[in-house]
């Protein structure tokens, strides 16, 4: 059996191979890799979540977003609020009654949220009572009620704003503001909310 021979030497001043070459790059892939693997694990921080589109308006304008048509008809305060089911509390009262209906899809649409935002507080819309605060909404065809909100001493002045839509999340949805000067509302001894039907 014959052994071949070994395979030629190569010629005087051929260029060698180079290791770190090769070694460079598979550091470079590597890099890419976890690089790529960190991209895929980010997320958005929980107070990043998409802003809402905000429609603004005023007491008596209509006002339509995505899925919220809405309309308040008028703004009381009160020092006491009551429905028509024998329900009634004392207190610092802000009571806004309202026309709203779906624009697309009454599936699931509620007036939710109802707030009433006063300088660096947010105030949520009570849900004692008989109020408008989730009404489920019926596309095309405006239904009638009132939310109230209860206060704390004082604070029935100065600018406001009611925010309104049709879903709990509203992040990346419509909401329309209702912008309130509070020191043009007249303070009454009570007020009483307006019973929920269809719109007068």
């Amino acid at each position: 059996m014959s052994i071949p021979p070994p395979p030629p030497a190569a010629p005087p001043g051929a260029p060698r191979p180079r290791r770190g070459r090769t070694a460079g790059a598979w550091a470079l892939s590597a890099v890419l890799v976890v690089a790529a693997w960190a991209v895929l694990q980010a997320k958005l921080p929980e107070h990043d979540a998409p802003d809402s589109f905000v429609t603004t308006t005023t007491v008596g304008a209509s006002a339509t977003t995505r899925n919220l048509a809405l309309t308040v008809t008028r703004v009381r305060a009160a020092r006491a609020v009551s429905d028509g089911a024998g329900w009634r509390a004392e207190g610092t009262w802000l009571v806004v009654d309202l026309d709203a209906a779906a624009v697309q899809d009454q599936f699931g649409a509620t007036l939710t949220p109802a707030r009433l935002r006063l300088g660096s507080r947010t105030f949520e819309a009570t849900e004692r009572g008989d109020t408008a605060r989730g009404m489920p909404l019926i596309t095309g065809v405006p239904r009638h009620g009132s939310v109230a909100f209860e206060l704390p001493d004082g604070a029935l002045s100065g600018p406001a704003t009611l925010t309104f839509g049709a879903d709990y999340t509203t992040a990346g949805d419509g909401v329309i503001d209702v912008v309130v000067d509070l020191d043009d509302v007249p303070l009454q001894d009570e007020a009483e909310l307006d019973p929920i039907g269809w719109t007068r």
